[in-house]
């Protein structure tokens, strides 16, 4: 286990407690993820001062793919004791899954120096070669990059996420793959996106059906084979299945931010506003700097009449994509519909500033008729 099971701390004589504490020890040694949290969610509730208790409840989110419910009782155990083991790591794994990569880095830094085991350090190097490419600090995504496949050449997964980082080394690291695990769903992972990004969309779904095939719970696989059924045809019949997908998706990954985003659009688009609203609102919870979902669910605010609520997101997407002409123009209609001309006036002119900007480098633009 990632963290022990030990709730040593816990007030000693109370029955309660003690039933709830051996049912969580239990269940955590089985593995039996969901009938662990109830356990921990009781003696919390029951307990709430011990961080042992929270520590172990966070790794039975993680365990079930549950990344934000994991980060805040890691945060609790923290809060509790600065200095609880494990707790500090697990929590820049949660953070780095969640896109809050300037908080991992700082987390996982110092753990990779000093992991506690083995296991751990090849969670930790994963994660912190993610939050490292989140802060664009390529240069030690690099370095640690080769590390990590110095130290675990046979394993499939570090080959390929590194894989992604080295375009330059693609081949020889895509070859070393196939020879530490031909038959491997990251294999035929790695061949959907290629499939995909040549438009090879018949290829890419059949590639991502054998990822299911040969691993039901992979993460990612049934939301690239949704996009792949997507982008190879608009047909009623064909969004039924890429939603289907998307779904499946969720069943997997409960917090997977693309699949919700993907399943607003298609909500949208069938006029489901309310549903759609929900998917988007859904899909920013989980990963705040997801750009196209932020400008989506403001979109979405726009339409029903609520420019107040679209404005945070809009700003946000602003934020993130400070080039991006369209969210200022969102801007401006929103603050013109609430009658603030001047924050209008000034939304219109950056977005006048960024579309010729795009027009003198050539760059394309979408088409705005003014607010």
């Amino acid at each position: 286990m990632i963290v022990a099971p030990s709730l040593q701390a816990q007030p000693a004589g109370d029955a309660t407690l003690d039933r709830y504490s051996a049912d969580a020890e239990r269940a955590m040694a089985a593995h039996d993820w969901p009938a662990a949290a109830t356990a921990l969610q009781q003696l919390a509730k029951q307990a709430p001062g011990v961080p042992e208790v929270h520590a172990n409840l966070g790794l039975a989110y993680y365990s079930q793919n549950l990344v934000s419910e994991a980060a805040a009782e890691f945060q609790k155990a923290l809060s509790l004791n600065p200095k609880f083991p494990r707790a500090g790591w697990m929590l820049g794994l949660c953070n780095a899954e969640l896109g809050r990569s300037e908080a991992a880095v700082k987390l996982l830094e110092p753990a990779w120096s000093h992991p506690p085991d083995e296991q751990a350090a090849r969670l930790i190097g994963l994660d912190l070669l993610r939050a490292y490419q989140g802060v664009h600090q390529y240069g030690k995504a690099a370095t640690l990059g080769e590390e990590l496949v110095r130290r675990y050449p046979q394993d499939a997964e570090i080959v390929y996420q590194v894989s992604r980082l080295h375009a330059g080394r693609s081949y020889q690291l895509m070859k070393q793959l196939m020879q530490a695990a031909p038959d491997s769903y990251w294999v035929h992972d790695a061949n959907a996106q290629v499939h995909e990004s040549l438009q090879r969309y018949d290829l890419a779904q059949q590639e991502y059906r054998k990822v299911i095939e040969l691993n039901p719970n992979a993460p990612g696989a049934h939301y690239g084979l949704g996009r792949a059924i997507l982008a190879g045809s608009k047909e009623a019949q064909s969004i039924d299945e890429a939603a289907r997908e998307f779904e499946r998706e969720l069943a997997v990954s409960p917090e997977n931010a693309s699949a919700e985003f993907e399943l607003g659009e298609i909500a949208r688009e069938r006029g489901q506003l309310d549903i759609a609203r929900e998917h988007f609102s859904k899909a920013v919870r989980y990963t705040p700097d997801f750009f196209e979902a932020q400008v989506g669910l403001a979109r979405l605010l726009l339409k029903q009449g609520s420019p107040r609520e679209a404005i945070p997101h809009l700003e946000q997407a602003a934020r993130l994509e400070p080039r991006d002409m369209l969210p200022h123009y969102l801007l401006a209609t929103a603050h013109k519909t609430l009658g603030n001309a001047a924050a209008a006036d000034r939304e219109l002119n950056l977005y006048r500033t960024l579309r010729a900007s795009a027009k003198h480098t050539g760059a394309a633009s979408d088409e705005h008729t003014e607010p």
